[in-house]
């Protein structure tokens, strides 16, 4: 309920602010159709392994600069991933800047963690059709996005030509998705959620503008909790989890490189009837590189290689790994329209594969090829 009225307070407010305003708020969004084919294994909850136009996204925002300091805004956003899929307020927030050093957000506010979390949800904004699936799985985004609650920002200025500072620091709360990847993880594992699970999202965000032109370096941390009932009337707990990640970018004209570490350490423990816990663990660690080159004023290419893998099990088995190697294009038709062709080539089942649309044995390697075709404005 507290997410309700927060999200309400951020929508009704904007009739009264737009009144006080001359202003206009500016509309913008998109919708990419995207097909998807794979030479083996099922990927991301669609029939891929006979060809699949099941990922289909739309999104629409509205910000209004009331004052030089006072701005606000919200976007819907609808996304059909296969048998996932989501709709509703990507984010609606009130963002008051009272200094370059000083900014404050509140609402549903987007969590700045690594280098993509907060503009995952923006495909024109970037080459790729598919993020790196370890660290930013598109079947968890809904869950990972953003969170309710607020946020402090700004940047600080270091002395002697040191460059700058980026800062974020957030607190709020979360609620896991109704139709994601992370629905189905606890679903093929045998816990059914009477409601949506959630819990407290405290962290932050610190990256370094070096005196490097182009060379930014930083490291975020978010942490969590969850809590939810089950429907056979026990109690799913996960205590307060950490998750650090570092990360490192490049831009200078028309090329552009990044690199990103994560690791992830999580402790579940259910209770059914009374009896003692049961506890489960995972060490998860990936990380990626990545390159991109702008070789017209319309084309675009990259690659890059991400790779993943489960500490606590046993490190053979291709459900504890996934590599994928990466090549990625992207053609602007015009100002509205823009093409993405991408091939995947990935060793282990690690992540983004399901039992539930793969009744036979995973194959342990497998291709895949995404093509995408946006509209944006």
């Amino acid at each position: 309920m507290r997410r309700c009225w927060i999200v309400a307070i951020v929508c009704l407010g904007s009739p009264v602010l737009l009144a006080q305003s001359d202003l206009r708020p500016q509309f913008h969004g998109f919708v990419t159709q995207s097909f998807l084919y794979s030479s083996s294994n099922n990927y991301l909850a669609m029939n891929t392994s006979s060809g699949s136009g099941a990922w289909t996204e739309a999104a629409l925002n509205a910000n209004e600069q009331i004052t030089d300091r006072l701005r606000i805004g919200a976007q819907v956003h609808a996304t059909r991933l296969g048998e996932f899929g989501d709709y509703g307020v990507d984010w609606a927030l009130i963002d008051y800047q009272a200094k370059p050093w000083l900014g404050l957000r509140g609402g549903k506010v987007k969590i700045r963690w690594g280098l993509f979390n907060d503009t995952q949800d923006a495909d024109p904004g970037y080459l790729w059709s598919l993020l790196p699936e370890p660290i930013y799985g598109i079947d968890w985004r809904a869950t990972n996005l953003s969170q309710f609650g607020g946020e402090a920002y700004g940047r600080l200025r270091l002395p002697h030509h040191l460059g700058a500072l980026d800062y974020s620091g957030y607190y709020g709360y979360y609620f896991e998705a109704a139709n994601d990847g992370f629905v189905q993880d606890y679903k093929e594992q045998g816990i059914r959620f009477s409601g949506r699970p959630g819990g407290i999202t405290p962290g932050f965000d610190l990256r370094w503008q070096t005196p490097l032109k182009g060379v930014t370096a930083g490291g975020s941390l978010m942490m969590y909790d969850a809590n939810g009932d089950l429907k056979n009337g026990g109690k799913f707990r996960e205590p307060l989890t950490y998750w650090p990640t570092g990360y490192a970018q490049y831009d200078y004209k028309r090329f552009s490189a990044s690199f990103q570490y994560m690791k992830l350490v999580e402790y579940a423990g259910t209770t059914y009837l009374g009896a003692p816990e049961f506890i489960t663990s995972s060490d998860a660690r990936a990380w990626f590189a990545m390159a991109s080159y702008r070789l017209t004023k319309k084309l675009q290419a990259g690659a890059y290689y991400t790779r993943y893998k489960d500490a606590s099990g046993d490190g053979s088995d291709p459900e504890n790994y996934f590599r994928d190697w990466v090549v990625s294009g992207r053609y602007d038709i015009n100002s509205y329209f823009y093409a993405k062709l991408e091939g995947h080539f990935i060793d282990g089942t690690g992540q983004g594969f399901y039992g539930f649309n793969n009744p036979d044995a995973l194959q342990p390697q497998s291709k895949l090829l995404v093509t995408k075709i946006g509209f944006s404005f």
